[in-house]
């Protein structure tokens, strides 16, 4: 069986329309990591022709062809059979660029272990084809005269995301009768499923249609997978296919129809979570260990329940408000792992509906995943919760500390002190040549004092009061604060911050770094969002009704 699918895949070089992205692939697999688009023109600089911006005209960045992430990967398989089995084999981990998310294309190279994955896995999927996701994968019974083109014209359509070409058809046709005949009809269903899965067209998604020269349009499929893979990250359903095969994708309105249909999904809420997951690191408390002397609460079960409160409220603040909310709403949800640590009652059994005390919380950053999360075993890190700060809400780079900076939590000398946590960095940080950076860095980061490693509140540190004052530099409304609630307050009131939000979500969006022909689009996304008050949703809508939503820029030589 391998051996005839091997023979099939090598003979494929020349089916039509898809010989463009195996020729381009043929490229690329024998590296070990390779990279799919130009490198010198992605990322904030990387592109310095200037860009003026007209209104109603249109500069378009680069729309580099994009690998299935590992997520969009398994569930394109989920939703394509319906179910999977849960012995696959294990892909490799996608690469991450700083300033990205997991869905970077330039990031999302081939390599050889993926290869040989994806084969293996696309043999499990061939049996699991003629087993418990029959049902899912022929549309008749092997009997009937025509099942055989049927089988290959619909789940070929749902695999490539767009109806096959003539050639592409009668190839794959072909290759299923010569399996009938020389083997029985499951067997041919079997390798006809792997060689689709083995498809670029199925890994990657690629554009390749469209009219016009240097702005090119998307055909209505290339849309309606844009809308799947933003929405969640998997394939375009029925109601997508039928709007593609209509051509009403190419309209702003049908594509808000959709979006607004597809959020109300359970699979946009795990989208949501995802990209939460990424941009505010809601999982980096996962792997935090705590002195238990200090923390004699902290466990397991307590940094899974922190991490799980995060995202839940971070999806629900998407759905149900802006980012202000995201910053100062206290509404929270606690088991009895999580509720020790925020000082509130704990619900006889699983989660349960809180709202935080007013004097110690307010919004994500003083939840516990962030703040046990960016922390050291001991005590909090104002570095660290001063970068997040930086880098999350506000956009701003991250500084590079010189080559022989004590990153180590500092200590006091023995015989010395006592001293407070603050007065420990403060000491560390106190030369010139460090204040350049953490002025700003610390500005934020002493506002999180009133909080200890395991994120609880407190009023002393080391037996002296906390002190939680700064000053925040770069958040257009710059000034001084006492504590992280009036930071919040702060950050929730700036126009950087929902800029900011913007930028993720765009930059999320293209999957991609941002280039400097994105400024006319982001401009008018972010005007569009402050505008709504900072309406996540409504910030999605904007996204997709755009006509850079449905186009792209023509490739080099093209």
């Amino acid at each position: 069986m391998r051996d005839a699918l091997r023979s099939f895949r090598r003979g494929g070089r020349t089916w039509g329309r898809a010989a463009i992205a195996v020729a381009t692939l043929s490229l690329l697999l024998p590296a070990c990591e390779g990279a799919i688009g130009d490198p010198e023109a992605i990322g904030p600089g990387g592109n310095d022709r200037p860009v003026v911006c007209e209104e109603g005209g249109l500069v378009l960045g680069s729309a580099p062809m994009r690998r299935l992430t590992n997520t969009e990967y398994r569930n394109t398989l989920r939703d394509l059979f319906g179910s999977t089995p849960a012995d696959l084999p294990t892909l490799p981990d996608d690469a991450l660029r700083e300033g990205t998310f997991e869905n970077d294309a330039l990031a999302l190279g081939p390599s050889d272990v993926r290869v040989q994955r994806w084969e293996q896995i696309s043999m499990a999927l061939g049996a699991h084809a003629v087993g418990p996701a029959r049902a899912n994968v022929l549309p008749c019974d092997a009997g009937e005269a025509d099942c055989a083109r049927r089988f290959v014209e619909e789940f070929g359509r749902r695999v490539m995301r767009r109806p096959l070409e003539n050639d592409e058809r009668d190839r794959y046709l072909a290759f299923f009768e010569e399996q009938r005949e020389a083997i029985d009809f499951d067997a041919a269903v079997q390798l006809t499923v792997a060689a689709m899965l083995q498809s670029p067209w199925f890994q990657y998604r690629i554009e390749v249609e469209g009219r016009g020269d240097y702005e090119i349009e998307l055909d209505d499929y290339e849309i309606a997978s844009r809308l799947s893979y933003l929405v969640w990250e998997s394939m375009p359903d029925e109601a997508l296919f039928a709007a593609a095969e209509s051509g009403d994708l190419s309209r702003p309105g049908e594509r808000e129809d959709q979006l607004r249909r597809m959020l109300d999904d359970p699979r946009a809420r795990d989208m949501v979570r995802n990209f939460h997951r990424q941009w505010l690191h809601t999982e980096r408390v996962l792997g935090e260990e705590k002195v238990p002397e200090i923390a004699p609460t902290w466990s397991d079960a307590t940094r899974q329940a922190a991490s799980e409160e995060a995202q839940r409220f971070a999806e629900s603040v998407f759905f149900e408000g802006t980012v202000e909310d995201l910053l100062l709403s206290r509404a929270a949800v606690v088991n009895a792992d999580l509720a020790p640590l925020y000082g509130v009652e704990a619900p006889a059994e699983g989660w349960a509906p809180v709202t935080l005390p007013a004097e110690e919380r307010a919004g994500i950053l003083t939840r516990v995943a962030f703040l046990a999360g960016e922390a050291h075993e001991a005590n909090g890190s104002p570095i660290l919760r001063g970068l997040h700060v930086m880098e999350r809400f506000l956009c701003l780079p991250r500084p590079t500390p010189p080559a022989d900076a004590n990153t180590t939590p500092p200590m006091a000398m023995e015989g010395e002190g006592p001293f407070t946590n603050r007065q420990l960095f403060e000491q560390r940080t106190a030369p010139d040549r460090c204040q350049g950076c953490h002025e700003t860095i610390d500005g934020f980061g002493f506002a999180f004092e009133h909080y200890d490693t395991a994120g609880q509140f407190r009023t002393t540190d080391n037996g002296m009061p906390v002190d939680a004052t700064g000053v925040a530099y770069g958040t257009g409304n710059d000034g001084e604060f006492d504590g992280a609630i009036e930071l919040s307050e702060r950050l929730a009131e700036s126009d950087v911050v929902r800029d900011c939000v913007a930028e993720k979500w765009f930059t999320y969006a293209q999957g991609r770094l941002l280039e400097s022909e994105d400024t006319c689009q982001l401009d008018e996304i972010q005007n569009a969002f402050e505008a709504a008050g900072g309406d996540f949703v409504q910030l999605l809508v904007e996204l997709v009704r755009r006509p850079e939503f449905a186009m792209r820029r023509a490739a080099e030589g093209e």
